[in-house]
């Protein structure tokens, strides 16, 4: 272990990713497998650290032999994908470090766990058909029911057969299916549009109002949206598709609008997701532009392409300041899956629960609590392996069987 720990250390330190997410910093990070340490200088030019310069760090990630074997594995087990996830679950490694500086140096310790293992090669382009080049952007200034206005933008795809429409995550925006739109195949079958909310992506704010100062989503905002563009846009009824935030508000939609929706495909889907809001996500000793992405890049699946969970991260970084927190106030701290279970049997629309073996937000075990509560035949739940909280951008390729089967679940259980 004192070989791998060095190892670890040294590659880390030769590593231009992490040294350009070390920017600023100086912070002292330790590595202790019983009397076996290990050290790391977080600053602009990151370097090893031995003897009496490891006393007392700022960080240290302390634990026996199983814990650390089981992060270097190239296949991790979920808990021990990431440094996110080792801070919510018992591995066998624990961590020590003050809330502050631990989120000032998320990022870099975020990539400091993906050197733990063997770097892999990316596979060349996508396992399918694909055209990014046919996705269409439009914008439309639309004024939902309670009489608030908004330039909303949209990307669109094909024009024949049923309407998808996608529902992005919490603080980030439409291009997280690009991947989608862009499958040739997907095209010739359905007409697929995805829409930003309010002061995400290329949409505007509401009303004029381009701060987010105070920004906080709730669930009426969110569903009077969603209702504005399928009946305005999309023309309903829909198969209403989301992720995480998008996942929830999808079955929401479905469960108190259900004339407007034929089917729903939720990705990621809890029961409820508690503690997810966090005040570092929009804090002045902050850069959130490398700590927000960080703090999703933690649920995404460890054996993706590297260029794929690079991607899915980067659309949390150009995030206005304010708007991932203020979503997780509808997501976190808002939305029970227990308030539409009932009317989701009401609605008896066909329902695909899709839900990534390594997301600890809506974990598996917490999707298949929601699938008990909804309790009807018309729902179906596939644990999708391999794969994290945001399977459409962070895999494409492996996602697209899952995406497939839950659209023919939706089209054979269509009311």
């Amino acid at each position: 272990m004192a070989a791998d720990l060095t190892r670890w250390v040294a590659r880390a330190a030769a590593d231009p990713v992490l040294a350009w997410h070390c920017r600023g910093l100086s912070l002292r990070l330790c590595l202790r497998c019983g009397p076996v340490t290990a050290g790391l200088l977080l600053c602009d030019e990151p370097r090893p650290l031995a003897g009496d310069d490891l006393r007392n760090p700022d960080i240290a990630i302390t634990g026996d032999t199983a814990g650390f074997d089981r992060l270097m594995r190239p296949d991790p087990p979920p808990g021990s994908h990431s440094f996110g996830a080792l801070l919510r679950h018992d591995t066998g490694l624990a961590i020590t470090a003050q809330p502050v500086p631990q989120a000032q140096a998320l990022a870099a310790l975020e990539r400091l766990v993906e050197l733990a293992r063997p770097e892999r090669a990316d596979p060349a382009g996508h396992g399918f058909a694909h055209d990014p080049a046919t996705v269409t952007g439009r914008r439309a200034m639309l004024r939902r029911g309670s009489g608030a206005r908004a330039m909303l933008h949209w990307i669109e795809a094909g024009n024949s057969g049923p309407t998808v429409v996608f529902l992005h995550t919490a603080g980030a925006d439409s291009r997280q299916y690009l991947h989608q739109l862009a499958d040739t195949e997907l095209q010739g079958r359905y007409r697929m549009m995805a829409f930003d909310l309010p002061w995400h992506g290329m949409s505007s704010g509401e009303d004029g109002r381009e701060t987010t100062v105070g920004y906080r989503l709730t669930e009426a905002a969110y569903l009077d949206w969603c209702v504005t563009f399928i009946e305005q846009v999309a023309g309903g009824p829909v198969i209403l598709a989301g992720c995480s935030m998008g996942a929830t508000m999808a079955l929401t939609v479905t469960a108190r609008r259900p004339d407007l929706v034929r089917g729903c495909i939720a990705l990621e889907a809890p029961m409820t997701a508690p503690g997810r809001r966090s005040d570092l996500l929009t804090d002045a000793r902050i850069a959130d532009s490398q700590h927000n992405p960080a703090y999703v890049r933690a649920m995404l699946g460890p054996v993706c392409p590297q260029t794929q969970r690079d991607e899915a991260c980067a659309i949390y970084a150009q995030a206005r300041p304010g708007v991932y927190m203020g979503d997780l106030s509808y997501y976190s701290d808002e939305y029970d899956g227990a308030s539409i279970a009932a009317p989701l049997r009401a609605a008896d629309r066909p329902l695909a629960l899709l839900t990534g073996s390594y997301d600890y937000s809506a974990s598996p075990d917490n999707t298949r609590a929601l699938c008990r509560a909804i309790g009807t035949d018309k729902v179906w739940f596939r644990e999708m392996q391999g794969l994290g909280h945001f399977p459409m951008i962070e895999d494409p390729t492996a996602f697209r069987p899952h995406f497939l089967a839950a659209l023919q679940q939706i089209e054979r259980g269509r009311p």
